[in-house]
């Protein structure tokens, strides 16, 4: 049970936790922020697109959950945002048949991707920023973090 504990508005969720704010303060925060975004909170995902290319390619399963794991991670940076979802999905795919060395159906994979009346410098830029975001997650270390933390307040400190 909520309960306000001191002058300050902290609000005791239980023992060890407590918020400085009540829920309407919240609320009016984000009424705020949605007014800052002229309410344009609408985001299109790639998922019905790659369902939309596979009808015409008809990927492998295994192909088709990579693209869609692919998509998944996507959401772990800030370029669904960036990007239109046609772009990421068709992104996903590539990455998804370099990683499995699969087939696109009949068609040939060099050729459908030429086809395709999409910006390949687009495309090549997703599949960079994935290839980059795969290799954090590779080379994190919770052992470095401490050290990396403090450099980076180093840093801050130097260009202040």
């Amino acid at each position: 049970m909520l309960t306000e504990t001191n002058a300050f508005n902290f609000i005791e969720v239980s023992a060890d936790i407590k918020f400085q704010y009540e829920i309407p303060d919240i609320a009016e925060c984000e009424s705020y922020l949605l007014e800052e975004m002229k309410f344009y909170l609408v985001v299109y995902h790639p998922y019905q697109v790659l369902i939309d290319l596979n009808e015409h390619i008809k990927l492998p399963k295994p192909s088709l959950q990579a693209a869609w794991s692919i998509i998944n991670d996507s959401y772990c940076t800030d370029m669904i945002l960036v990007y239109p979802p046609h772009v990421i999905a068709v992104a996903s795919l590539f990455l998804s048949r370099v990683i499995d060395q699969g087939i696109l159906g009949d068609l040939d994979a060099q050729q459908w991707f030429a086809d395709l009346n999409v910006d390949i410098t687009d495309i090549l830029q997703v599949v960079n920023d994935m290839i980059e975001l795969y290799h954090k997650w590779n080379s994190y270390s919770e052992d470095k973090m401490p050290e990396l933390v403090q450099k980076y307040i180093a840093d801050l400190a130097a260009t202040a």
